[in-house]
């Protein structure tokens, strides 16, 4: 058994020594064939080894070939070099698991020909079950290369490089690896299914691009066959955050379905940008694949938003188109040509809405081709175009006809603008068709022809940037019109800006029978002129009419440093400034400034003035000569440079008769009605515009001599400036104020002044710092703020050392409200409301007044309040002022509407003395307080007086009445009783007499009061006095100022008598008149009540005389009453006693033992016992029982 054993064992050796070192003594080339032989049956296909073979069988089975092919021409497998492991156990088992494979530049070469059919090597048929038997775990592939030869070109994947795994050659198989495709490395993943029983196999192939976002996936069943088919879908996405420029991501889907020769593009779905804010467009198509490779695609879309697309920031379209445009860089050219239609409903750009968007098309070699565009754009514009569209080194260009029809020009340029607003007009409808040719940098319209509202011009319209100049960007306008609206196209715009030194050129040639250019209609107009950097050129200029003005002129104007000599001269005749203001309007100057300019100018009107204006080494001059504001004109003006920032001198004088002229140039407007004495206006400066120009101004018109001296200056930013010294000197201030129109002519008396002030202004506002001087005598002082927007309103502090409560209503209702009264039935001014002095200004002014007349003899102190101007009114709040030892606080304000004027009262005085206000002599004494608030309307004072509505109260301390004396009513029945009659006539003078003797003290008295239509009614009095009662109420009639009161004055006791006092009459002296029914009626009750009372006396004597005789009657009675009582009474006791003393008596006679004696004999009795004892002498009587209860008396 040992031996046996051991012969195996050595056998086994031997076999293992042999199969090691075996293959190394074998020549394996000269078996090449039997290996390719065997290849091609496991490969499908013939095959050939054209290399050495190295094979062995220990330690693993490894064979290595060099030069293996397969296939010839254009359908061939080629690899330099394979090398294979195999595993041992699989292949004891009959099956080829290569455990290692390695295919060294492997090349595949496919041949797709003309109908679709696609030629491999592969020809033949593997042997059945070979392909099964066959799998790899890792096969790796290093420098290969797929070469696709069709009809259209060689198409060739290289530098293939990657790892590969599979079950079979049936499948499934993956793929993770790379290759380069037209310069561009790539990444490849591939997997496969087993191949199906029809020859299906599913595949899932992606591809990246390597510093590319985007990836491509295939996804499908590829049928194998002379002409493969492909059932599946492909996608092509650019996610979010992976491009580092950061282009919007997109992504394309479509089922594709077809073979070699065509590719049907079923619900094609292409997103671009992210999802919230995504475009979304679907479609069909189809990809031809032969020899010409073309597409043919149509899509569709419900509406797409550029503007949330873009997210610039830029408002315009093109800007939002400008700003997308770098980001579909890469769809510019197509790789291959085709067919695009597009349908879009609508586009959401530059804020508004491009509808029913419809362009087809073509793509070529060298570009895209637009076959048709049509679309609805904002403005009731409809736009269609066709031509060529190329894409190039200076970017995309369009060479083609172009027809636009516009309805509403304006909202069509607010859209190009991006809303913003554009010069105001009535809509206008525009129609332009054109040979244009455009360029990213340059627009040019040949054969134009413009129709702006009916009117046609023919001509050329062209732009080119700065780039294409290598300068400036132009523009160019070359029209012949019957009628043009230059303002509805923006190129008075363009002409402004090049004035005003904007950064482009402009060449005008215009030949028009009527022109509107800047807001202004011209007729007969030639120009031919030329704007740049240099100058401003005018070969000609010819405006026959321009709303009443004429213009003709040529000449050269230079604009620029180094741009040499020029002279421009120009004639210039106008009717009125219409035609200048317009044109300032136009430039883009606030409405202000052109305002300004349209109201002063119209006081130069008419005009005709020669104008010359040359340009040299030594800078510019300007001069003016002619006839201007009903007078001579004369003004030259040197500066080095036409600019604001270069030093300039300017003389101007303009001498009018007409002084109206002069105030409306001066910036006042001028009421025909008033005279208007002339004068002159002159201005010397000189200095730097910008940076200040020293000199002087001077007007002597309207009775005025208002001079400046000081600082001015003007700059496009800041506006204007100045700082000096202002004065003002004339005789007569109301001849400016009549001129102006805020007085009335003939109302005020000559008003002399003369004032001095600094005076500083910015251009946002203007002060008058340090006023001083007099007005009328009365000295000024103070400072005022001038805003330049007047809706914010002056402000300043002024006071005065003397004013008056007229002047202040003068400025409210104007001075002549103040006339003479001519209505009986009102002491006031009847005379109807002018207008303020102040109407239609706005501003505050904290005023002080040393001095206010009120009335002609009161006087107000320590005046102060804020004197507030309103358009419609006017105001004083913060009232205060020491009024007759009291303080007057409180607001008032007037509103006016026309000659209708609102008055609201607020008002309050403490502290005065009663006296005082009243005035002497005054039946009034004591501190006072007034409250009042009341309202009134009307047309004059009167009419404000009986109106007047409200409430209030007056209240006295610590005070009295004179002529009040309340004893006169207690003296007068000392009176009566001496003899004075009860006639109430008699009592009534008496008593009257008696008032005047003394005062009626109050410790506190209230009148509370209302005013309705101009009544004033007070309610009841409350007085405090320790010495009299006082009731009563009065009625004041305020247009009459006419009194009727009722007073009741009666001694502190409620039932004293009392007496009425009535006051009746004009406020100023009512008389007095007293009611002394009252009295007289308790006087007569008195002397009643006196008589009935000694009536009363005697009969009540009588009663007491006959009371006490009854009284005395009564008791001489009552004692013999009492006498005979005490009798019976005294005998009764005797009488009880004798028989009290008998019944004793006998009693012991009975105890006694009997005598013998006779019977016959009488016994012996006491004497006290007998009947002829002596009287005893009576009990005294007792007194009647006392009664003791709360009735006793």
């Amino acid at each position: 058994m040992n031996n046996t054993l051991t012969g195996l064992g050595l056998a086994l050796v031997l076999a293992l020594f042999a199969a090691l070192i075996g293959p190394l003594f074998v020549d394996w080339s000269a078996y090449r064939d039997d290996f390719a032989r065997e290849a091609g049956r496991l490969i499908g296909a013939p095959a050939k080894v054209a290399g050495d073979v190295e094979v062995r069988l220990l330690p693993t089975p490894y064979a290595r070939f060099h030069g293996l092919s397969a296939g010839d021409g254009k359908r061939r497998l080629a690899v330099d070099e394979v090398e294979i492991e195999l595993a041992f156990a699989a292949l004891l088992k009959g099956e080829f698991k290569a455990e290692r494979l390695l295919l060294r530049r492997p090349k595949l070469e496919i041949e797709i020909n003309a109908d679709g059919a696609v030629a491999t090597p592969f020809t033949a048929k593997r042997a059945a079950g070979d392909a099964d038997r066959i799998s790899f775990d890792r096969a790796e592939i290093e420098g290969g290369a797929i070469v696709i030869s069709a009809p259209s070109g060689r198409y060739q994947l290289h530098d293939i490089s990657g790892v590969a795994e599979a079950a079979s050659l049936n499948g499934p198989l993956r793929f993770d690896g790379a290759g380069s495709l037209s310069g561009a490395r790539s990444a490849l993943r591939l997997s496969t299914s087993r191949v199906e029983a029809g020859g299906s196999l599913r595949f899932k192939l992606e591809v990246a691009a390597e510093g590319r976002p985007e990836t491509v996936t295939l996804d499908g069943a590829l049928t194998s066959g002379p002409r493969p088919t492909f059932d599946g879908a492909v996608a092509i996405v650019r996610p979010a955050g992976r491009d580092p420029q950061g282009s919007d991501p997109w992504r394309a889907t479509a089922a594709l379905k077809g073979d070699a020769r065509r590719l049907a593009i079923e619900t094609l779905d292409i997103v671009y940008g992210p999802d919230d804010r995504a475009a979304r467009l679907s479609g069909r198509g189809a990809l031809l694949l032969g020899g010409a490779p073309s597409f043919d695609l149509a899509l569709e879309g419900r509406q797409v938003d550029i503007d949330r697309l873009a997210e610039s920031s830029e408002p315009t379209p093109g800007g939002r188109i400008a700003t997308l445009g770098p980001r579909l860089a890469g769809l510019t050219r197509p790789p291959f040509g085709g067919r695009l239609a597009i349908d879009l409903g609508a586009i959401v750009i530059g804020g508004d809405l491009a509808q029913d968007v419809s362009a087809v098309l073509l793509a070529r070699k060298d570009g895209w081709r637009i076959e048709r565009l049509s679309a609805a754009l904002p403005g009731g514009a409809k736009a269609s175009l066709s031509g060529a569209v190329a894409f190039g080194g200076g970017g995309p260009g369009f060479a083609g006809p172009v027809d636009l029809d516009v309805a509403d020009f304006a909202g069509l340029r607010r859209w190009i603008a991006g809303g913003a607003r554009v010069a105001a007009g009535p809509a206008r409808r525009i129609s332009l068709k054109g040979d244009v040719t455009a360029r990213i940098d340059a627009v040019t319209i040949d054969n134009a022809d413009l129709t702006v509202d009916g009117a046609g011009s023919r001509g050329r319209l062209a732009w080119r940037s700065a780039e294409d100049t290598r300068g400036r960007p132009a523009i160019e306008a070359a029209l012949a019109s019957d009628r043009l609206d230059l303002d509805a196209l923006g190129i008075d715009r363009a002409v402004f800006d090049g004035l005003k030194g904007g950064d482009f050129d402009l060449a005008l040639t215009l030949d028009a029978r009527s022109l509107v250019f800047g807001g202004v209609g011209m007729s007969g107009v030639a120009l031919e002129g030329l704007v740049d950097s240099r100058a401003l050129t005018l070969k000609r200029l010819n405006v026959a009419d321009a709303e009443g003005a004429s213009v003709s002129g040529a000449g050269r104007l230079a604009l620029g440093d180094g741009a040499g000599d020029g002279e421009l001269k120009l004639s210039a005749a106008a009717k009125s400034a219409a035609p200048l203001a317009a044109l300032v309007r136009a430039v883009g100057a606030s409405e202000a400034v052109a305002a300004g300019i349209e109201t002063r100018g119209e006081a130069l009107a008419p005009f005709r003035l020669a104008i010359e204006l040359t340009t040299d080494s030594g800078g510019a001059k300007l001069a003016v000569k002619g006839d201007a504001a009903g007078g001579t004109l004369d003004l030259a003006a040197s500066s080095a440079e036409i600019s604001l920032n270069a030093d300039a001198a300017l003389q101007a004088t303009l001498a009018t008769p007409d002084g109206a002229r002069l105030a409306t140039l001066a910036g006042f407007s001028v009421s025909p009605l008033a005279a208007a004495p002339g004068g002159s206006l002159s201005i010397s400066l000189r200095g730097s515009p910008a940076k200040g120009m020293a000199g002087k101004t001077r007007m002597t018109a309207l009775g005025l001599d208002l001079g400046f001296q000081g600082d001015m200056a003007y700059a496009a930013d800041a506006g204007a400036r100045a700082d000096g010294v202002v004065t003002l000197k004339g005789d007569d201030l109301v001849i400016f104020a009549e001129a102006i129109g805020r007085v009335t002519p003939g109302v005020l008396p000559p008003t002399p002044a003369a004032l001095t002030a600094k005076l500083k202004t910015d251009g946002d506002e203007t002060r008058l710092d340090a006023i001083s001087g007099t007005i009328s005598g009365r000295r000024v002082a103070g400072a005022l703020s001038v805003p330049a927007d007047a809706r914010k309103g002056f402000s300043g502090d002024l006071s005065f050392d003397r004013g008056s409560l007229s002047e202040l209503a003068a400025l409210a209702f104007g001075p002549d409200a103040l006339g003479q009264s001519a209505d009986r039935r009102s002491l006031w001014p009847s005379a109807a409301f002018g207008p303020s002095p102040l109407r239609g200004l706005t501003g505050r002014v904290n005023m002080a007044l040393g001095e206010a007349d009120l009335t002609a003899n009161r006087i107000a102190r320590d005046v102060r309040f804020a004197l507030v101007a309103k358009p419609n009114g006017l105001a004083l709040e913060n009232l205060s002022a020491d009024v007759e030892g009291g303080r007057l606080t409180g607001v008032a304000s007037v509103g006016r509407q026309n000659a209708d004027a609102s008055v609201t009262l607020d008002v309050a005085l403490k502290g005065a003395r009663a006296e005082q206000v009243v005035g002497a002599p005054s039946p009034l004494k004591g501190e006072i307080e007034i409250a009042l608030q009341a309202q009134a309307t009307g047309r004059s004072i009167a009419g404000l007086i009986a109106s007047l509505n409200g409430a209030g109260s007056a209240t006295i301390a610590k005070g009295a009445i004179a002529g009040f004396d309340p004893a006169a009513i207690a003296r007068i029945e000392p009176q009566v009783e001496a003899g004075l009659a009860l006639d109430a006539s008699r009592i009534a003078e008496a008593v009257e007499r008696g008032l005047g003797s003394g005062d009626l003290p109050l410790a506190r008295a209230t009148l509370p009061f209302t005013i309705a239509a101009g009544s004033l009614r007070s309610g009841a009095l409350k007085a405090e006095s320790s010495v009299a009662r006082l009731d009563g109420g009065a009625t004041l009639d305020l247009p009459r100022l006419w009194l009727d009161a009722d007073l009741m004055l009666a001694a502190p006791s409620r039932d004293a008598p009392q007496v009425g006092v009535s006051f009746e009459g004009p406020l100023s002296g009512p008389r007095r008149r007293v009611d002394a029914t009252g009295l007289v009626n308790w006087l007569s009750v008195r002397a009643v009540e006196r008589e009935t009372k000694r009536i009363e006396a005697m009969e009540a004597e009588m009663r007491d005389r006959a009371r006490i005789a009854r009284e005395k009657a009564d008791a001489a009675r009552a004692a013999k009453a009492e006498e005979a009582r005490k009798r019976a009474e005294a005998e009764k006791r005797a009488d009880a006693e004798r028989r009290k003393q008998e019944a004793e008596t006998k009693a012991l006679l009975d105890a006694l033992p009997q005598p013998a004696s006779k019977p016959d004999q009488p016994q012996s009795v006491p004497p006290a016992v007998r009947g002829d004892a002596p009287q005893t002498r009576p009990e005294p009587a007792l007194p009647l029982p006392m009664v003791i209860s709360p009735l006793s008396r």
